[in-house]
């Protein structure tokens, strides 16, 4: 049996984010990248890659897939949402590249703390994106399209909804002109209980506590938005406490 060819050659369709923290990743490793628009024309010369990534926005996946026609390359996309199988009619090797990550452009990360999800239409094919991810980071993850959907519910409460909030705890502070660095140490440490601990466990604050009186003292000083969410959260904690 010939040894699996490596991945060499990258075709990166999209310009945003995650096409840019792999084009740096992988010419890091001194690979053949190129990432080219979705929104131009995509020529046949930049479809003869080893590997070609969709790296664009969920809603626009097929309609860039919808522009390919692809022969022996393999052809990914790196959504955490969006099911393998939306490429299986432009690709024979089709799979998914998905970081799991928050990534902006401009902002160099350390590929290797990065957990990488894979999934592909066959043997040969996932060996492939195997071998490369391996390459990238150590994390690597056999993660099939049911399982990642799932995954990526738990990264928007995990990373997005918490961002969120913390951006709310900033709004709050600068009302009063309180440098918003004065909440790192509570943050870290409450980063750190939940690592090592169901988080659930180690919840403290005056929802936990059913200090009522200290919670409408909160909710007389913040807006409606904010009120709302706090009374929404607040009733989460207190039932999950039953």
């Amino acid at each position: 049996m010939s040894p699996i060819k490596e991945i060499q050659d990258i075709t990166i369709i999209g310009l945003g984010n995650v096409a840019w923290q792999y084009s740096n990743a992988m010419q890091g490793l001194g690979l053949n990248v190129r990432c080219i628009s979705s929104r131009g024309e995509i020529k046949e010369e930049d479809l003869k890659s080893d590997l070609i990534i969709i790296a664009v926005s969920d809603k626009a996946i097929e309609e860039v897939a919808d522009k390919l026609r692809i022969n022996n390359s393999i052809l990914v996309h790196t959504s955490g949402s969006m099911d393998m199988e939306i490429l299986k009619a432009r690709a024979e090797n089709y799979g998914v590249f998905y970081p799991l990550q928050t990534l902006s452009k401009g902002n160099d990360i350390d590929f290797s703390l990065i957990p990488l999800c894979i999934e592909a239409s066959n043997q040969e094919a996932r060996q492939r994106l195997n071998t490369l991810a391996s390459k990238l980071t150590p994390m690597v993850y056999d993660i099939n399209s049911e399982q990642r959907k799932q995954l990526h519910i738990a990264a928007v409460f995990a990373c997005n909804f918490t961002n969120h909030l913390l951006g709310i705890a900033k709004e709050e502070l600068d009302k009063k002109n309180i440098p918003f660095n004065i909440l790192f140490p509570l943050i870290d440490q409450t980063i750190e209980k939940a690592k090592l601990n169901n988080p659930f466990d180690v919840q403290t604050g005056p929802a936990i506590r059913n200090d009522d009186q200290v919670m409408e003292i909160h909710k007389s000083s913040l807006e409606d938005d904010e009120r709302e969410i706090y009374e929404l959260i607040s009733e989460k904690i207190k039932k999950k406490d039953k």
